[in-house]
């Protein structure tokens, strides 16, 4: 009885506390002083470049450099013969993309918080965040094909809100290249190359002179992987006016873009990741380098001269690879040499090799005024020195490559491809061991050219483009090399509108490892 006499004064005085509590301010009680209030553009840039740099895994790394054949696997064969799974995007939109953008947003937002600018120029960290975000968004876009983009407008918005948006729209590819290529753009002439450069940038270290060339020289290779498209008109403009551009584009080794592996936690070469007998270098690619390609060979292939790169790219030098597209095999061959692959080892995102090539590509289109040949050389002997500089621990490479050189035009005079053969033979080289490019320049020319089957027995499959590929032995998909990536899991689900949109737009419809996509439609 106590108890219930006491209830109506103890809501009384409850009532009372809940009311006064609406007028008091509490300060920061719950703000943790030890926690940034702010967002840290210098952390937020150099994390997504981090995470975008040191991705590793089947599907982050490893598995275009299996569709073409720069590798084979050993026991754990699905990759290689085209196993149909669900590769996930995730790290490419949360952690990088989304840093990029908070980056962009923040330096060029009407009030600049005041400590952004010890960080660098807000305008130069601002270019560094959308070059980077462009070079994702190629990267994701040529992998699955449409893909959550902007808005419909050509601006980036809709991909990247977060749970303000879960289920975004997919955007074709000719928004999103289009889109990219003036994104580019509008970065490289907000550059101030002498005001201070992020010190966020673990890619050129804040040097806003080579940030413009590499923006230059990635408008060529976003147009020339339009030049078999109905933009191809536009393409050829944007790549006449980014070579024509006073900043210029990569010539030299020094302002080539290779990423610095620190062989530390979070910043290790993702080659070495891979457990070491999982992995050998395909045969095609040793039998190609060699000059070895005859008849019957496992690649349709110009050379017929040693290439002497080979010396520092293999582990050994004199042996073939593995044998590519057996289902199940032990495989044993020659691998990826350890100055490429060791953790620390550094890796190539763009160079004047392929710079070069792209331009002796354009010449040979007839988009500049340049001579074919001359830009094919230099990219070779540029591919030589690149090699040279970064790799060749042990002086393994004999020469400058001026001789090779001088036998590939040869070889562009009599090749069945001729000249175009040649160059995107050249690129698939001097690419090495960068996958996801040079998946993307071989599925291009997939349609260029059908090589027929000259392998004999029983193989099934014919070659197609530059180089000439043969599909997997044990092809578990029908026998094609995969062109795009099965969306991730979730996207059917979660975002099923888009996805379907997504899908039908596809060549043909259906959500499977060899449909096509825009540039891709042979």
């Amino acid at each position: 009885m106590k108890k219930l006499r006491l209830l109506p004064i103890f809501l009384c005085i409850l009532t009372v506390t809940l009311v006064s509590c609406d007028s008091v301010d509490f300060g920061d009680i719950n703000q943790d002083d030890d926690v940034p209030q702010e967002a840290n553009v210098e952390g937020l840039l150099a994390g997504g470049m981090n995470q975008f740099f040191t991705n590793w895994g089947r599907a982050y790394f490893n598995n275009p450099t299996l569709y073409v054949q720069y590798q084979a696997q050993s026991t754990y064969t699905t990759e290689m013969t085209y196993g149909e799974n669900q590769y996930p995007w995730t790290d490419y939109y949360s952690g990088v993309l989304s840093n990029f953008k908070e980056v962009y947003e923040i330096t060029t937002a009407e009030e600049i918080p005041s400590t952004v600018p010890g960080f660098g120029h807000p305008d130069n960290q601002a270019a560094v965040a959308e070059i980077m975000s462009a070079l994702v968004f190629k990267r994701v876009t040529d992998t699955w094909g449409p893909i959550p983009y902007s808005n419909g407008d050509g601006s980036v918005g809709e991909a990247l809100r977060g749970l303000d948006n879960t289920t975004p729209a997919y955007s074709n590819q000719q928004t999103i290249y289009q889109n990219l290529i003036e994104r580019v753009k509008a970065a490289r002439d907000m550059i101030d190359p002498d005001a201070m450069g992020p010190t966020g940038d673990v890619l050129y270290g804040g040097e806003m002179e080579k940030w413009q060339k590499f923006a230059n020289s990635f408008i060529l290779q976003l147009a020339i992987q339009l030049s078999d498209t109905e933009s191809a008109d536009f393409a050829a403009q944007e790549f006449a006016a980014a070579l024509n551009h006073e900043a210029g584009v990569i010539e030299t080794v020094a302002n080539e873009a290779w990423y610095d592996y620190q062989n530390s936690p979070g910043a290790t070469n993702p080659l070495s990741q891979n457990r070491g007998s999982d992995y050998v270098l395909a045969d095609s690619f040793t039998d190609a380098l060699m000059g070895d390609t005859n008849d019957d060979s496992t690649i349709v292939y110009s050379n017929t001269t040693y290439d002497d790169r080979l010396n520092v790219l293999s582990s050994e030098p004199s042996s073939s690879g593995g044998a590519y597209g057996i289902a199940g095999i032990v495989n044993s061959g020659a691998s990826i040499s350890s100055a490429v692959a060791d953790a620390g080892s550094d890796l190539p995102y763009m160079t004047a090799a392929y710079t070069y090539l792209n331009r002796a590509e354009a010449a040979e289109l007839g988009w500049t005024n340049e001579s074919a040949a001359d830009m094919l050389t230099n990219g070779i002997m540029m591919s030589y020195e690149s090699v040279d500089t970064h790799w060749d621990e042990n002086d393994a490479l004999d020469s400058d490559g001026s001789d090779f050189a001088a036998q590939r035009l040869v070889d562009a005079a009599t090749a069945d491809g001729g000249m175009e053969q040649v160059i995107a033979e050249e690129k698939w080289v001097a690419l090495f061991p960068m996958g996801f490019d040079a998946w993307s320049e071989w599925r291009r020319t997939n349609d260029n050219m059908d090589w027929g089957n000259n392998r004999g027995g029983d193989y099934p499959y014919t070659a197609t483009g530059y180089p000439g590929l043969y599909p997997a032995v044990d092809a578990t998909n029908g026998g094609e090399i995969p062109s795009r990536y099965i969306y991730p899991s979730a996207e059917e689900g979660t975002n099923s509108q888009s996805y379907q949109a997504g899908v039908s737009s596809l060549t043909p419809g259906e959500d499977n490892n060899t449909s096509n996509f825009w540039w891709d439609v042979e």
